[in-house]
């Protein structure tokens, strides 16, 4: 393949959002979710009402993380403390929705997911090839040490993926395919 080292073993893709086109739906139920609840929230505070940007926002903050991390990173960056909730709590109670994972692995940015993918075929990482059209996971690729990271640009993000790790930025999978 075009592009990947001669010692990668194993790789490791993204499915969501690099092999299924599911960025736009997923940034516009974000929009819609946020945008419900955070005039609401802004009128509480005395702050102006500034919508949920499906581009800029989505991207920065909520694009390949799990959906509770998401809503802590957008929330934060808006300087909005939210209290973590509890399965129990009643639907009026403002909460996200906190998941306890099986294996309590860490979304990305942290490289966790990825580590255990890559434990599957047991390929040690510095062997194995990250595919990933999110910032973060991106990011996860390269803080796990991962042998190659490979940013899949899929919105004018390129420059952004390369600060993020990637040792190659293409825009569409087929690149890799094309003879050198």
């Amino acid at each position: 393949m075009l592009g990947l080292p001669a010692r990668v073993r194993a790789c490791l893709f993204d499915l969501d959002g690099m092999l299924t086109q599911t960025a736009k739906v997923h940034a516009a139920a974000w929009k819609e979710m946020f945008d419900d609840c955070l005039p609401e929230r802004a009128a509480r505070e005395g702050a102006a009402f500034v919508p949920f940007d499906a581009l800029q926002d989505y991207d920065a903050y909520v694009d390949g993380r799990p959906r509770e991390d998401g809503v802590r990173t957008f929330r934060a960056a808006r300087g909005a403390w939210l209290p973590e909730g509890a399965p129990d709590d009643p639907p009026q109670t403002e909460i996200d929705a906190v998941l306890v994972h099986e294996r309590r692995l860490r979304g990305k940015p942290a490289p966790d997911t990825c580590l255990e993918a890559a434990r599957a075929p047991a390929v040690d990482e510095d062997a194995a090839a990250v595919f990933e059209d999110a910032l973060a996971g991106v990011e996860a690729g390269r803080a796990g040490r991962f042998g190659f990271v490979v940013g899949v640009d899929r919105v004018g993000q390129a420059e952004q993926l390369r600060a993020c790790g990637a040792n190659l930025v293409v825009r569409d999978l087929a690149e890799l395919m094309e003879s050198r």
